[in-house]
């Protein structure tokens, strides 16, 4: 079987959703708690511009000729997502930038008075989540266009949404944990951390039932989700997905916020629960890519 999209594509899917993820909680963290949870807002726009950058960066370079990247947008095609997708994330980067630009240090602002960026910060973050969750799930309808067995599923576009708020979330706590400056307070990382594993639970839930749909469908379809969960894609999705990128981050961080974890690993643990959040993050855009263009039609 050809596989065209190649592990440069799954790190393009990766960091759109880490972007969109790091500027959602950026976001609900201004509007919802104001100064109290300045911090991980802060970090949050600091992280959301890079991730996607890079993800572009490598998107051009799998596609062979990247200066002709710029034909993507010399017309909007309302029924092709790829048009749709890459016109949203253009502006998604250009606005993470102006975004993290109002939440720069007073010194370093050099256009624009104070109180009226303010204001701007909070008028974009009243914007900018519907931006990123179509950023967020465009690529599951990008592949859900694609026409092959595994990436028919309705809810793909879902479950690589609350993946992307999972390990956006997962960034900012391993950013704000680890920085010397504006370091987030024990509360803005404890509710960090309890949404995360909410998310956690819900990627699980979401997952399960897409198998279960799956192996209920068509031969193709059940073929598609049986790669996953007893064929060549198995180790990856129980061992690196299921196990290590889900059960065990869940459960590092439950143990968290029942404060069953001495002081002294307080950090350590944070640290390996957000980087496992991330890891599998990636495997589940590395399963679905590969998986997909491995199963086909009967």
């Amino acid at each position: 079987m050809e596989i065209t999209w190649g592990i440069l594509i799954v790190i393009y899917l990766f960091t759109a959703g880490v972007s969109a993820g790091a500027m959602i909680t950026s976001n609900l963290a201004l509007l919802l708690g104001g100064n109290d949870f300045e911090r991980v807002s802060r970090w949050g726009a600091f992280i959301s511009p890079f991730p996607i950058s890079l993800g572009l960066g490598v998107l051009l370079l799998d596609l062979g000729s990247p200066f002709n990247f710029y034909r993507l947008f010399m017309t909007l095609q309302v029924r092709s997502p790829m048009s749709y997708g890459s016109w949203a994330i253009l502006l998604f980067t250009l606005l993470s930038v102006v975004y993290l630009y109002l939440w720069l240090p007073q010194k370093f602002q050099i256009i624009g008075e104070t109180k009226s960026l303010e204001q701007w910060k909070k008028r974009l973050a009243k914007v900018i989540p519907f931006l990123s969750v179509g950023v967020a799930s465009y690529t599951g309808l990008l592949l859900n266009a694609a026409a092959r067995p595994l990436w028919t599923a309705p809810l793909l576009p879902v479950l690589f949404l609350v993946s992307a708020l999972s390990t956006g979330a997962a960034t900012v706590i391993l950013f704000s944990a680890l920085s010397p400056w504006q370091r987030a307070r024990h509360r803005e990382l404890q509710l960090l951390t309890k949404a995360d594993a909410l998310l956690i639970v819900l990627e699980c839930f979401i997952l399960l039932v897409m198998i279960v749909m799956g192996r209920f469908s068509s031969l193709s379809i059940a073929e598609a989700y049986g790669s996953m969960i007893y064929g060549q894609f198995a180790m990856i999705f129980w061992f690196l997905i299921v196990g290590l990128g889900l059960i065990v981050p869940f459960s590092l961080e439950y143990l968290e916020l029942k404060e069953k974890i001495s002081v002294r690993w307080t950090l350590p643990v944070t640290i390996g629960s957000s980087f496992l959040v991330l890891f599998g993050g990636f495997f589940v855009r590395y399963i679905i890519t590969f998986a997909g263009q491995w199963s086909r039609w009967f």
